[in-house]
């Protein structure tokens, strides 16, 4: 289960919270604090910062659940989004969500791959096709991750949703059938690969397409 990150933030002018772009929050980041805002449960939405090392710690530990204090009051939160640069190295804003810890949640966990798949022996590759899921259970009950155990898998062999253990009160409500990690051989992996970058080449438009489309 996943433990609640215990975090010291400050509360700010609701006036200055104009968003990422504006000059408080740029100011505020340049004094190495994140801006951030509470909300949730019918209540007012609360702006605040915290310590950008306290921010990039949160993010490391992978955490869902906060207990921020906001000197004298305690809010209960769940991490809810995190926003990023357009070249993903530093937090712009973060989100929380007040939260009960006995309320049902949705949230994304993370998918655990664990062991020595025997396929790999056989010359295989285990090769991951999902690596998180979104998960409903009470949000004190939030699991750090999903362990699924791939010892077993031979060549040509998977783990679908169906096969997984869950954690006590998590509900994944995914397709059962859905394939989270298979072993397969080098040569079907390659195709694979082939097949995915010839499906994602931008499309070309012609000179004759593009003047037709501008009228």
């Amino acid at each position: 289960m996943s433990e609640a990150l215990k975090l010291k933030v400050e509360t700010r002018d609701p006036a200055k919270n104009k968003g990422t772009g504006s000059r408080a929050s740029r100011n505020l980041r340049k004094s190495g604090r994140i801006p951030a805002v509470i909300y949730g449960h019918k209540q007012a939405v609360v702006p605040i910062s915290l310590d950008a090392i306290d921010a990039r710690s949160m993010i490391a530990a992978a955490s869902h659940l906060a207990e921020l204090d906001l000197g004298g009051q305690t809010e209960t939160v769940l991490i809810r989004e995190v926003q990023w640069d357009h070249l993903g190295r530093e937090i712009l804003h973060v989100d929380f969500a007040r939260v009960d810890k006995g309320e049902l949640i949705e949230t994304d966990v993370a998918l655990e791959y664990k062991g020595e798949a025997v396929g790999v022996g056989e010359g295989g590759v285990l090769e991951p096709v999902v690596r998180t899921l979104t998960v409903k259970c009470p949000a004190g009950s939030i699991p750090d991750s999903i362990k699924v155990d791939v010892s077993g898998l031979k060549l040509n062999q998977g783990v679908h949703v169906r096969e997984l253990t869950l954690p006590q009160g998590v509900v994944v409500e995914a397709d059962p059938e859905l394939l989270l990690i298979h072993v397969v051989s080098p040569t079907q992996q390659t195709e694979a690969a082939s097949a995915e970058g010839e499906a994602t080449q931008p499309e070309v438009i012609k000179p004759e397409r593009k003047e037709k489309e501008a009228e």
